[in-house]
């Protein structure tokens, strides 16, 4: 059984990224590639420190221009609201694993 990503080393998700990595292109319908996707994010945000995300303004990776204002981290995940949506007063709150988080500016 293998185990979580949490309680794998440092090599371990490596050896597991890689593994997602060449599982890709191999995937023979889309929702098992955004699987293998987002197995990838998650693996890769355990291998992160959370406090090199302080609140701001984050690019999402993988999606098409989305804007998203990190608020908080829990855990791997990095929660807040995508700063794009037109109406500012009915955002909703939204997350995302911290490896798909891409620095645009962050205020202190």
């Amino acid at each position: 059984m293998k185990k979580l990503y949490s309680q794998m080393s440092i090599a371990e998700l490596d050896a597991e990224i890689v593994e997602i990595l060449e599982a890709i292109p191999r995937a023979e319908f889309p929702s098992q590639k955004e699987q293998l996707e987002r197995k990838y994010y998650t693996a890769k945000a355990y291998m992160l420190d959370s406090a090199d995300f302080p609140p701001g303004l984050y690019a999402v990776e993988g999606s098409s221009g989305e804007r998203f204002l990190l608020e908080y981290i829990n855990g791997i995940m990095g929660w807040g609201v995508l700063d794009n949506q037109d109406d500012k007063s009915n955002r909703e709150e939204a997350s995302y694993p911290l490896s798909m988080l891409k620095s645009v500016e962050n205020r202190k």
